[in-house]
């Protein structure tokens, strides 16, 4: 069948390919500051640097999208 055939071409080519590659030590990494996470802090808010980013009407407040699935 031809699909065997194909299959039969691929499997050749990837053969080949690999034949290329060439064989590469292991490679090993001694570090203790894998996967750290930063500390849990709470940062200084200023609202002037918010509110300078958005949308506000005439008396100065926010303007946002009312969620869709409200009815």
């Amino acid at each position: 069948m031809k699909i065997e055939k194909d299959a039969e071409k691929i499997l050749e080519s990837f053969s080949k390919t690999l034949e290329s590659v060439p064989e590469l030590e292991e490679t090993w990494y001694i570090i203790d500051n894998i996967n750290l996470a930063r500390k849990d802090e709470a940062h200084a808010k200023n609202p002037e640097k918010i509110k300078r980013n958005a949308k506000l009407d005439k008396d100065g407040n926010l303007i946002v999208k009312k969620a869709d699935w409200i009815n």
